[in-house]
């Protein structure tokens, strides 16, 4: 008799079932039909365990009891089951996402607001910057890597002034995004790893030693609304997190190398050093 594999229980326990309901489901569709005696043989559990898995499975629907002496029970077909389980799921999320909304309108905002958090792995990175895209209300600026492109591909966003820097070496880069994001609100630029790493007029001794440290592909620096930032550094190499907060001066000074930046690059202006805090009145 062919046996269960792990990796089918492991996912009809992401859908909801136990380790026990997972298993005798299985079982049940390796039977056109079975007593509980021939499940409980073939998986070598407990007789309790068993039974109270066939009750569950057959209160969610996705197993029939058959009414004879004894009991006999078979499984609706995997597709069935799925659907029926994917429903269940699609139901509580939506209930759950209603709730979470109504909480978060009275979210409670405390000192820790200015601390500098890390996140970690690609999957929560492209979890945080889709939902800076998606609460944005007046502005965004981004710089960023390739490596970043395919997190912000999918992002709508509405009435808000986006202001895109990319670093990428493909020609053809620059029109996708400007489908991708239409609107007069939108300023696009893509420049060259090349042109990135040409040292401004300024530049100090040590410039062409911290060239060679730089990972282009690796930038990220996301603002959002003045309110909030996410940023890593172009010196760290391999790296799969970022650094979030909403600290004020550090926005702030974000801000200040992002619009510097975004002067250089993609306004060609020269910039002078030092730079002049104010204009002396004529």
């Amino acid at each position: 008799m062919e046996s269960i594999p792990s990796d089918l229980i492991k996912s009809l326990n992401d859908l909801g079932l136990s380790n026990y309901e997972a298993s005798v489901y299985a079982a049940l569709v390796l039977y056109d039909n079975a007593e509980a005696k021939e499940i409980i043989d073939f998986l070598s559990i407990s007789k309790p365990s068993v039974y109270e898995a066939l009750d569950r499975l057959a209160e969610r629907g996705l197993a029939v009891k058959r009414i004879s002496k004894p009991a006999r029970y078979s499984a609706i077909s995997p597709e069935m089951a799925i659907d029926l389980l994917m429903d269940k799921h699609k139901k509580a999320a939506d209930q759950a996402l209603a709730a979470l909304r109504t909480l978060e309108k009275g979210k409670v905002r405390t000192e820790k607001e200015d601390a500098l958090w890390t996140i970690y792995g690609d999957a929560n990175i492209e979890y945080k910057i889709r939902e800076l895209f998606g609460k944005a209300k007046r502005q965004i600026n981004c710089m960023i890597g390739e490596r970043y492109l395919p997190f912000i591909e999918n992002n709508k966003i509405r009435n808000v002034s986006l202001h895109l820097m990319v670093i990428s070496d493909d020609p053809n880069l620059k029109g996708k995004l400007k489908e991708l994001f239409p609107g007069k609100n939108t300023d696009i630029h893509v420049i060259s790893t090349e042109q990135f790493k040409v040292p401004p007029p300024f530049a100090p001794p040590e410039f062409e030693e911290l060239n060679k440290l730089m990972s282009v592909e690796n930038i990220l620096e996301l603002i959002i609304d003045d309110e909030e930032l996410i940023m890593v550094p172009p010196f760290i190499s391999g790296s799969a997190s970022v650094l979030n907060t909403r600290n004020k001066g550090a926005i702030l000074q974000m801000k200040m190398f992002s619009q510097l930046n975004w002067k250089r690059f993609a306004a060609g202006e020269e910039l002078p050093f030092p730079l002049p805090l104010h204009k002396k009145e004529q």
